[in-house]
Formats: structure tokens, sequence, C-alpha cells
């Protein structure tokens, strides 16, 4: 099932993390969800140093 127009990687994390994201990603991908949570981050970090 690999899509060859994405260049992935992968990322280990442990048992008790995995399930964690499952638990929070609800109805997402992985990525779309590991995406919302950097840009969450990044404009959280943004308004801190303002």
């Amino acid at each position: 099932m690999s899509n060859p127009d994405k260049d992935l990687t992968t990322i280990q994390i442990t048992k008790p993390v995995r399930d964690r994201l499952y638990r929070l990603k609800f109805r997402q991908t992985y990525d779309e969800f590991l995406d919302e949570l950097c840009d969450l981050y990044e404009s959280t970090e943004r308004s801190a140093h303002k």
C-alpha cells in the first residue's frame, strides 16, 4: 500500500505513546494528526514569543 508520490520515513515511539496517539488522532491518519499537532505547536510558540 505504498504511495510512490510521497517521501516517507519512520519514527520509533514506545507502545504507550503509540496508544495515546491512536486515541487522540480520531478519524485522521497519523500523518494528518502529527501535521496538525506541529502547526498547533508552532503557532503556540510564536504567540509565546510576542
